[in-house]
């Protein structure tokens, strides 16, 4: 997309962006869980986290203890992740099914008590009233020109627009659960994914943008057994006084989600 057509969208699309106005604020002095797909998941019990909001991103739906936390958004901000095409592994797009999309589809349709935060280029093929429209700010002129959303690249990735969309809402302090690069011990792949993860060093990860994000909330950490870079941590046992207990995979996801999983080759389920 060329500069001056993304300067525009902003501007032709401001009926749909302004729908996330209303809930700037909503949450002010509240704390929050944001959850990601790290495999440190797997090791939880994620019904510990029903004493607070959760906000949580990608695949956490389809986890069997779902229903046990306090959902009432979820953001996919993925570009064009609910077009009828797949990127496949050499970077061509192919026309398919999407049997992932369908899922999630569903999962929305049927869940009309959340709300859906989803990138702007999914419009022309997602509509629901459950569905609320971003394009790389909350584009709200009631937010002062130095807000986050401003100084920084808010909206690169799925951590930093969790971070910023928690702070729109008003929530003062954020609780990162299965946002495994923020570790010291840092571990690669999902939870739904077979195994335990692979250690993998991310030095410096997100360094500019928690400088910058902890000026607006405190943000703390679950880890699995360790601490994390640039923010505080506590450990998944100290903040619930459990022990963690691995669990695979097929005991967290039912069977017939992790076929659909499966068929995306970069996904190692089986």
């Amino acid at each position: 997309m060329n500069t001056l057509l993304r300067r525009a969208v902003p501007y032709l699309a401001r009926p749909l962006l302004s729908r996330i106005h209303r809930y700037r604020g909503a949450h002010r002095g509240e704390s929050c869980y944001l959850i990601g797909d790290g495999v440190s998941i797997k090791w939880f019990d994620i019904g510990v986290f029903s004493d607070k909001t959760a906000i949580p991103c990608a695949f956490l739906p389809f986890h069997r203890e779902f229903s046990r936390l306090d959902v009432r958004y979820l953001s996919i901000q993925e570009p064009w992740a609910f077009y009828p095409w797949e990127r496949s592994m050499d970077g061509r797009l192919h026309l398919t099914g999407n049997p992932i999309l369908a899922m999630y589809r569903s999962f929305i349709r049927h869940n009309r008590d959340k709300e859906f935060f989803v990138n702007l280029s999914n419009a022309p093929v997602l509509w629901s009233r459950n569905v609320t429209f971003t394009f790389r700010d909350f584009h709200d002129p009631a937010l002062p020109e130095n807000f986050i959303t401003r100084r920084t690249g808010a909206f690169e990735g799925s951590l930093r627009f969790s971070i910023s969309l928690a702070i729109y809402l008003g929530f003062e302090n954020i609780y990162l659960v299965g946002y495994d690069y923020t570790h010291k011990a840092s571990r690669r792949h999902h939870w739904y994914e077979k195994g335990q993860g692979v250690f993998q060093e991310v030095p410096g990860y997100n360094r500019e943008f928690f400088g910058i994000a902890q000026e607006y909330a405190d943000i703390t950490a679950i880890t699995l057994d360790g601490g994390a870079e640039f923010i505080r941590s506590v450990t998944y046992e100290q903040h619930t006084g459990r022990k963690p207990i691995f669990r695979e995979n097929t005991e967290l996801m039912d069977e017939r989600y992790l076929r659909v999983l499966a068929t995306w080759p970069g996904y190692n389920i089986y």
